[in-house]
């Protein structure tokens, strides 16, 4: 029902706008965060050992809240020509498959591609990763915006059979929609909040109906107005249509939260995905 009355009061089409420039950033491999494991400082690199379990090295990159779509490459030695597993942390609902999921790491951290090169290793499959989905089943940024990458060596035997390799560092290349979002209008009704614009809707019934299996329809009629009040709002704060209303095209969104003030009125928060105002190419 929800989206039933999304396409009725506005249509969910995206505008086109294209693609923003490329921006870079880079680690050195020494600078891994305080959760890598069998990791160790040599100079300004990292030394990653698999030893009996397993070896993990953890990088953080802060980026920008409307980041869009990621790419990475890493500069390494392979010291025992073993596989080297490169995952990243969604802080959204999606988990790898149990077929492909690393029972060692929590279930937030995704396969996103593996290597048994020397060298370099640029991401392939996919080459980009984008950040957001629509559904809340992807977010790579999390509220803090930020972006983890981790690297995973095999146990075994050490100096044996253990995977053992020499970070030496990883660069990110991405793209960012911030001086192609429009112009929001914000107020207390409508706001920023990490990767996402959130708008609050209120909507308050009128009609009682006293009679045997219509006591929820206060309720659900509350549903209705707070829906299509969030709607206008939204499509206010993106000068797509005047205060007195009317109809236009918006981005999709979704619902965060419901709160039911009484029986006859509720509020509501929608989220729209910043990526989501502008075209992914």
């Amino acid at each position: 029902m929800f989206n039933n009355i999304s396409k009725i009061i506005l249509a969910a089409v995206l505008a086109a706008t294209p693609l923003a420039a490329q921006n870079n950033k880079e680690i050195k491999g020494k600078d891994y965060s305080g959760e890598s494991r069998q990791t160790s400082v040599s100079g300004d690199q990292a030394m990653l050992k698999g030893l009996f379990s397993y070896g993990a090295a953890i990088y953080q990159f802060q980026l920008p809240a409307a980041t869009d779509r990621i790419k990475a490459r890493l500069s390494f030695k392979n010291l025992k020509n073993k596989w080297l597993k490169i995952y990243v942390y969604n802080y959204g609902t999606a988990y790898d498959d149990l077929s492909i999921r690393n029972k060692r790491l929590g279930p937030n951290w995704r396969l996103w591609e593996a290597t048994n090169s020397d060298g370099l290793w640029e991401s392939r499959s996919p080459k980009y990763i984008y950040t957001t989905s629509y559904d809340g089943r992807i977010d790579y940024l999390g509220p803090q915006n930020i972006f983890k990458i981790l690297l995973y060596a095999d146990g075994g035997i050490p100096f044996v059979s253990d995977g053992r390799f020499i970070i030496e560092q990883i660069m990110l290349e991405y793209s960012t929609g911030e001086s192609l979002l429009p112009d929001i209008v914000t107020s207390k009704d409508v706001w920023i909040e990490g990767n996402f614009m959130l708008v609050r809707g209120v909507g308050r019934s009128k009609n009682r109906i006293d009679a045997p299996g219509y006591e929820a329809m206060p309720k659900l009629t509350a549903l209705r107005l707070a829906k299509v009040d969030a709607y206008k709002k939204l499509a206010v704060a993106l000068k797509k249509i005047p205060l007195s209303g009317g109809t236009a095209a918006i981005p999709g969104s979704q619902l965060r939260s419901t709160r039911y003030i009484s029986e006859a009125e509720v509020e509501i928060i929608l989220e729209v995905p910043l990526a989501s105002l502008h075209e992914k190419k």
